[in-house]
């Protein structure tokens, strides 16, 4: 009779903790906070995931009512799994269901911040990006411009010796903005020619962007245009640009530079990776980290800890809300979404 009502005990816990993560997706999936955990093209599955999770719960119901009526739930083969008889292994079982499972529903839903950036290093090259988020386009953080920078604060073990300072920008060279004439298709193709088949959508996206008077960042294609920006970056030079992103700062950063940063999410939120651009904006330190801003300027060449970078120089910098969705995912088919602007 103990064995009995031990086996009942079990099933309706099982029950119980299979509805509470069924409970836990939908109250995230309604609230809208299911995006600070998965990629939007993931969320279906997770959605779809809770209905199974629900027919689970119901199942492990009907074999604990078969239980209390005293009819035999276990299957009549040597297949069967039975419960340990101690009951501390299967406490440390069900806590490490029950215990994430309670976090889910007390935690606060927040987005990712500087102090995550802290940990795992702000990189300031997109072509890195683009290599990480995005297989089909990984040529891209092979070619020369390609640095990952991470944070000063990420290695305890860092050299006490002072970083180097960023140097100024350099200043917009004339074959890019003040020619007499705009190039002809002809031209930009040989500008904007792609190294390899990986970055033909890079060099597509680029003669684009170039004919604009303001590269709008937009966060559907955030990843792709600051790659294509990188990669070509000495055709973009004294070109006007606006985005959106959080503030990050590093050690050695003047008083008058931050970061604009976002983190970049393929799958879900463990594989997230924070990326950024250098921004020099006079009040810049009137900004507290984490801060969300967009950012007016222009786009100038420049140099941090001896890697090659592009940098903004700021000319406006307005504080907005977090984003209803703060991340940036890599977007396969970019071009027809930049064409929409």
């Amino acid at each position: 009779m103990e064995l009995q009502r031990s086996k009942t005990s079990h099933y309706f816990l099982r029950a119980c903790i299979l509805l509470g993560f069924a409970m836990l997706i939908v109250y995230l999936a309604k609230t809208d906070r299911l995006v600070y955990y998965i990629a939007p093209h993931m969320q279906n599955y997770v959605k779809y995931s809770s209905v199974l999770l629900y027919v689970i719960a119901i199942y492990q119901i009907y074999l604990g009512i078969n239980s209390v009526w005293g009819k035999k739930a276990e299957p009549t083969c040597d297949c069967a799994h039975p419960t340990s008889p101690s009951r501390f292994k299967n406490t440390v079982a069900y806590s490490l269901f029950i215990i994430p499972l309670c976090l889910g529903f007390l935690l606060p839903s927040t987005a990712m911040s500087s102090s995550l950036a802290d940990k795992k290093g702000m990189n300031l090259s997109t072509n890195t990006a683009a290599k990480n988020i995005n297989k089909q386009l990984a040529a891209a953080g092979q070619t020369d411009n390609s640095a990952t920078l991470t944070a000063a604060t990420t290695s305890a073990a860092a050299s006490p010796a002072p970083a180097p300072t960023p140097t100024p920008a350099a200043t917009p060279t004339p074959k890019t903005n003040t020619a007499a004439t705009p190039p002809t298709d002809e031209q930009l193709k040989e500008m904007f020619k792609a190294p390899d088949e990986f970055n033909e959508d890079f060099a597509k996206m680029g003669m684009i962007l170039y004919k604009r008077d303001l590269i709008t960042v937009k966060p559907e294609i955030y990843m792709e245009i600051l790659s294509t920006i990188d990669l070509f970056k000495e055709h973009f030079i004294g070109k006007k640009i606006e985005l959106t992103g959080f503030v990050y700062r590093e050690q050695d950063l003047r008083s008058d530079q931050f970061i604009v940063g976002r983190f970049a999410v393929s799958c879900c939120s463990a594989d997230a990776s924070p990326y950024g651009v250098l921004t020099e904006f006079a009040t810049a330190n009137h900004f507290a980290k984490d801060t969300w801003v967009k950012v007016t300027g222009t786009i100038e060449n420049g140099n941090y800890n001896g890697n090659d970078i592009f940098t903004i120089h700021a000319t406006k910098v307005d504080q907005i809300p977090t984003p209803k969705t703060p991340y940036v995912y890599p977007n396969f088919d970019p071009i027809p979404e930049l064409k929409k602007q």
